[in-house]
């Protein structure tokens, strides 16, 4: 009897030693993996602080160069000169203020923000600067000096009112003082006393964009013998804006391409329309098919610009780039008129009398 007692007792201290073993086990391996998810954050962490790191690093590069990043490309036959600091200081006029602005978006963006800083230049008698490295450089030659943002002496800001509403104030700045100009300035207005010098003097496609653009409209001549005919592009923008209509996008209807180009037909006896397009899919299965009808399938944005501004006349769209391909001609520009969006965060920072132009035609 007391054999078997002491074994009982002998198998229970067993037991409970087993117990607190296999406790004190399951702890150290709860430590064990806590202490590891503790290390793995801090990991993470350090990646985090270095990618901020490299970001900032990254922003403040393109902050004094005054360039924000597009996404179109250039004709790798164009080569930028290199510019030396000595040159850029040589052509800028020390008793003259000098102004900047900066760079959002795209191709069209751009070129409302270069337009706005030709002619807040020259209506405030000061030196217009760009940098080196804006993709402008590569689609035109620009005879604007070019720097970084270091040239300017303690510049006053000036940001826009809204992105399409005209600013009185820039016509009138700070007399001797250098100035940065802030935002999209999608208004007409801006430049207006340098309509004609824009067109003959900046906005000059390099040889190369040119040439594709002639060639390209001379062999769809050719090809449809329509050689003395009336030339109109219409641009078809599609793609994003069919998706982002809550912002104000707005993907002009079927009826308005076939309401322009009977217009055009009435007036001329002649025509031949040229469509270039990011949707030529969707535009060749919903649009005329008609003898005087051309697709275009180039997919250069550089040389899209150049045939819509090598026409007679213009149908455009919505966007910038489109809006652009109708200032760059002299004839005709219709305009869809359900751009932007009412009542949508595009449609409340437009004023229509300021962007567009009072002699285009909307439809």
């Amino acid at each position: 009897m007391l054999t078997a007692v002491r074994s009982l007792t002998s198998a229970h201290r067993i037991t409970v030693s087993g117990n607190h073993t296999s406790s004190r086990s399951s702890e150290n391996v709860k430590r064990d993996s806590y202490a590891s998810c503790i290390n793995m954050r801090i990991r993470r962490q350090k990646r985090c602080y270095i990618a901020l790191l490299l970001t900032a690093l990254f922003v403040g590069l393109i902050y004094v160069s005054g360039y924000t990043p597009v996404l179109y490309g250039m004709d790798p036959s164009v080569q930028r000169p290199k510019i030396r600091f000595e040159d850029v200081v040589d052509r800028i006029d020390p008793r003259k203020p000098r102004i900047m602005v900066t760079w959002y978006g795209r191709m069209g963006n751009h070129m409302f923000q270069y337009s706005t800083l030709i002619g807040v230049a020259k209506r405030n008698n000061m030196t217009p600067i760009i940098p080196p490295n804006i993709d402008l450089l590569d689609v035109f030659d620009l005879p604007t000096p070019q720097g970084s943002n270091t040239l300017l002496r303690n510049p006053i800001s000036y940001p826009d009112k809204r992105p399409g509403e005209y600013d009185n104030k820039t016509e009138h700045l700070v007399p001797h003082r250098d100035a940065f100009i802030k935002g999209y300035h999608q208004s007409w207005k801006y430049y207006l006393n340098v309509r004609d010098e824009l067109l003959d003097k900046h906005f000059v496609f390099h040889k190369p964009i040119q040439r594709k653009a002639s060639d390209y409209i001379q062999g769809v001549r050719d090809s449809l013998n329509k050689h003395d005919s009336v030339l109109i592009s219409i641009h078809v923008r599609r793609g994003d804006f069919v998706r982002q209509r809550i912002k104000g996008f707005t993907a002009a209807p079927i009826p308005y391409y076939y309401k322009a180009m009977n217009y055009f037909r009435r007036k001329y006896k002649n025509v031949l329309f040229i469509i270039c397009t990011n949707d030529i899919f969707w535009a060749m299965d919903n649009l005329d098919q008609g003898p005087d009808i051309h697709y275009s399938t180039n997919t250069d944005g550089a040389v899209d610009l150049a045939i819509l501004a090598n026409s007679d006349h213009v149908v455009i769209t919505s966007g910038s780039f489109s809006w652009w391909a109708g200032y760059l001609i002299r004839g005709e520009v219709i305009y869809y008129h359900g751009f932007p969006e009412p009542n949508t965060i595009i449609g409340n920072t437009t004023v229509r009398e300021d962007y567009y132009p009072p002699n285009w035609i909307p439809m």
